[in-house]
């Protein structure tokens, strides 16, 4: 038996070492793999985020404009170009119109059939049919949804937070968004503050995808996607996923027999969907299925798994986008003390939405927050047909043209803190996204939200859920370091997304305001 054992070890080490010389072979630059692991090892054994892996080979490689990294033994593309950027995500969007990661719905039924994991032509009927969802329109109308949810936020903070005490922001600001996403997708009204232990926020503490050994599942299915569906891995529990397709059926059962006037929610717009009566296709102008064949095609279950992506995407994300701007207020006084003045001076009278959306000097630090803070450290494409990447470098011998099937991560987080681009890269300054000065961003260097028509469908929630949020709270209270607040922030070794290792520690004090309420 010992032979066997031998053979088989043996033939695990060449596959992996030939897979390993994927790179070098074609003269593209990487950092040494290690067998097995690729470049994520210290990612694996929980050392490293897997931001900070793709940052090291980023800044290893300054010369070159692509570099090679192993996701264990999938080889992966880093593009440093931003114009090779633009060419993948742009303009040969239809080589590269696939996510890195695929998980088929017999393997995942609820999580393969959200709208990531979808391809081809699925995609882009899903993709026209949620984008209405998500329109400036929706957007406004979903505003006063978002103004309760921060209002109880208010009254919470005024009676539990004491001057000079320091608090983890993360707790206020998740029960926020929980109550946002719980209002404006499942047509719900909860107060997570209150009530931390209702169903909606119970269910997200467990589904959403925080953790390293929930992302080693991803890995999992992009190298050894057999052996994933063999042991039956699921992304969400099976538990979890029951509990919100049956959460999610009865609102839908609900609002399908609902003769009032339809509330202006994403559930709606799914309803809406389900019935064949959307008909935009702003989203995918090639498109050219009849809208009122192909919503039909879309079963309760299809619903229920976007419904879930609303929430898994959502959550963590826009959370984050809170509570780092907060923390750069704190530790930016100056930046904070304009923004307080800007607010105060706002006109608050009329229509919540118009006014959020006036406050041009929050709009920048936003927009700085996202630069320094992006929602993802990296997006992925995987080619669908063969693709030369060209030179491996500006004048170079070498250049790569890879079978379809290639996966590309798009270094967001490092790109936007390159400091050929942004000068002073660490530094909050919003003014980089001032009037004056926007025409200097270097295209395809700022892409918070991604970019092409895989970008981010939810951006623009996402930011409006924040700025209402953070009109509210600024308006009443204000925000400085604490003892426990870091002077720089350092990323969570083992988190997915850009969580902090030292968490959103702040002092938050009352401050007279002209709009406290």
């Amino acid at each position: 038996m010992w032979w066997f054992i031998v053979i088989f070890v043996t033939c695990l080490f060449y596959y992996s070492w030939q897979r390993l010389r994927y790179f070098s072979s074609r003269g593209v630059r990487t950092l040494p793999p290690f067998p097995f692991l690729g470049n994520l090892t210290a990612v694996t054994f929980g050392r490293e985020n897997f931001v900070d892996a793709i940052a090291a080979g980023y800044n290893a490689f300054k010369d070159q404009r692509y570099f090679g990294l192993y996701q264990y033994h999938v080889p992966t593309l880093i593009p440093r170009d931003p114009e090779l950027v633009r060419r993948l995500v742009v303009r040969d969007f239809a080589a590269f119109c696939d996510r890195g990661v695929h998980i088929p719905p017999d393997c995942d039924p609820l999580f393969g059939r959200n709208l990531i994991m979808l391809r081809g032509s699925k995609w882009r009927s899903m993709r026209a049919s949620l984008s209405p969802a998500f329109s400036a329109a929706r957007s406004r109308s979903m505003a006063p949804l978002m103004a309760e949810c921060a209002a109880a936020t208010m009254d919470y903070l005024r009676i539990h937070v004491e001057t000079g005490k320091e608090i983890d922001t993360d707790k206020i600001v998740t029960a926020y968004v929980n109550d946002v996403i719980a209002s404006c997708a499942f047509g719900f009204a909860v107060d997570s503050l209150q009530d931390p232990t209702n169903c909606i926020f119970r269910l997200g503490q467990t589904a959403v995808v925080q953790h390293t050994t929930q992302v080693m599942k991803f890995f999992g299915y992009e190298n050894f996607p057999r052996v994933m569906k063999l042991l039956g891995v699921k992304i969400i529990s099976t538990s979890d996923a029951d509990k919100f397709a049956q959460l999610f059926k009865s609102a839908l059962k609900s609002r399908r027999e609902q003769q009032s006037q339809p509330r202006p929610d994403f559930i709606q717009t799914l309803v809406d969907a389900a019935q064949g009566k959307l008909k935009d296709k702003q989203e995918d102008p090639n498109n050219n299925e009849d809208s009122t064949n192909w919503t039909k095609k879309f079963s309760d279950d299809d619903l229920v798994a976007q419904a879930v992506l609303f929430y898994v995407a959502g959550f963590d994300t826009t959370a984050n986008l809170i509570n780092y701007f907060l923390y750069e207020m704190a530790v930016n006084p100056e930046v904070q003390r304009r923004l307080l003045a800007e607010i105060d001076e706002a006109d608050k009278s009329g229509d919540l939405y118009e006014a959020v959306q006036g406050l041009q000097y929050l709009d920048m630090c936003v927009n700085e927050v996202l630069r320094l803070w992006p929602l993802v450290g990296s997006a992925d494409r995987r080619s669908v047909a063969p693709y030369n990447f060209g030179p491996t470098a500006p004048g170079s011998k070498h250049e790569l043209t890879a079978e379809a099937g290639i996966h590309v991560w798009l270094p967001i987080y490092s790109i936007h803190r390159d400091e050929a681009y942004w000068p002073n890269p660490d530094q909050c300054d919003p003014e980089r996204f001032s009037p004056e000065r926007k025409s200097e961003i270097v295209p395809y260097t700022y892409m918070p939200f991604g970019n092409g028509p895989r970008h981010c469908i939810g951006s623009r929630f996402a930011v409006l859920a924040a700025k209402v949020f953070l009109v509210r709270i600024l308006s009443g209270f204000r925000v400085r370091p604490g003892d426990k607040t870091p002077r720089s922030q350092r990323l969570h070794p083992i988190a997915f997304i850009l969580r902090p290792a030292d968490g959103f520690h702040l002092v938050v004090e009352p401050r007279d305001s002209l709009y406290s309420s």
